[in-house]
């Protein structure tokens, strides 16, 4: 049995969510009893800690051991024909994937993250088995806060995903007399710090065209924030349209959601759904589940040893 590393950028790299997807599976594997690190190119950590306020050991990607099983990200792929160890390739962002490495490989698996990028990952690797892990939405970062204790008209954007979508979409609401719903964008912040602005507000406005598994809606659904407009081509699979969120594709029909969500009723009716769905991610739940299937031996090849080994 061998060490589980799970290689993540250094500070060159933009926080996003993907690293700290990758950061919370490490910590949920860890917390289930493997014995599993975080590596990084540089062997510096600055976004466990510093971005995500997470303590995990940390070694460089150059020290790990021929026999480790190595978790890699979509973006260092390549990676794989650097390790002979067991690889996992974690497919996580639909313009990240590449063929880059041999799938077919004895000791290469593939996991992805959503129903959209299993499809994704079947066209450019056939001939495999894929399973799709669940995300890790951490509900003591983003603990669940009633709407009636929430900042009226408080809506969260990213203007990284979608800015022309987020623009156009306030200007027309304005345009048609809505004054309700004002902006926040959230731009480049530590979690604590972005936990504490989904603890405010109510609404959260989806704006990626292009997602695997988004954790910005799912992180406000369990902060009881309502999500809504777009699916990102199914991606944001947690939104299911008039139960946990509500779907808006284009401008026009988003305008016209922001406007229903005027309704207070409406917004705790969805907040207190979104939540109990989103639940499920939390790390004692399914990703606690799925890691202790791993190390059960369901996943072939990988073979991680308990901590303290």
């Amino acid at each position: 049995m061998s060490r589980l590393v799970v290689l993540i950028p250094d500070e060159r790299e933009k926080p996003r969510g993907g690293i700290m997807n990758l950061v919370r599976q490490c910590a949920v594997a860890r917390h289930v009893g493997a014995d599993a690190v975080l590596a990084t190119p540089t062997g510096k950590d600055s976004h466990a800690k510093r971005w995500f306020r997470h303590q995990e050991k940390v070694i460089k990607w150059s020290d790990r051991k021929p026999d480790d099983i190595c978790l890699i990200p979509d973006m260092y792929s390549d990676q794989v024909g650097e390790h002979q160890g067991p690889c996992i390739v974690y497919e996580q962002a639909p313009l990240l994937i590449s063929a880059d490495f041999d799938h077919l490989r004895e000791n290469v698996q593939i996991w992805t993250d959503s129903p959209f990028m299993l499809e994704k990952c079947h066209a450019i690797f056939p001939g495999v088995e894929i399973p799709i892990v669940p995300n890790v939405v951490d509900n003591v970062a983003f603990p669940f806060t009633p709407q009636e204790a929430k900042r009226n008209g408080l809506m969260i954007v990213f203007p990284r995903k979608g800015a022309d979508f987020i623009k156009a979409t306030f200007s027309l609401y304005k345009k048609q007399g809505g004054v309700y719903w004002k902006p926040k964008a959230l731009k480049k912040m530590r979690l604590d710090k972005m936990a504490s602005v989904f603890c405010q507000a109510e609404a959260f406005l989806a704006s990626g065209e292009d997602e695997g598994c988004a954790l910005p809606p799912q992180e406000a659904m369990s902060a009881g924030v309502v999500v809504v407009g777009k699916s990102a081509k199914g991606a944001n699979f947690s939104m299911r349209h008039g139960e946990t969120a509500l779907i808006s594709e284009s401008v026009e029909d988003t305008v016209d959601s922001f406007f229903r969500l005027e309704d207070a009723a409406l917004r705790r009716k969805l907040s207190i759904a979104g939540h109990e769905f989103i639940s499920r991610y939390h790390p004692d739940r399914e990703p606690a589940d799925f890691w202790r299937r791993v190390l059960n031996g369901d996943f072939g090849d990988v073979a991680i040893a308990p901590a303290g080994n």
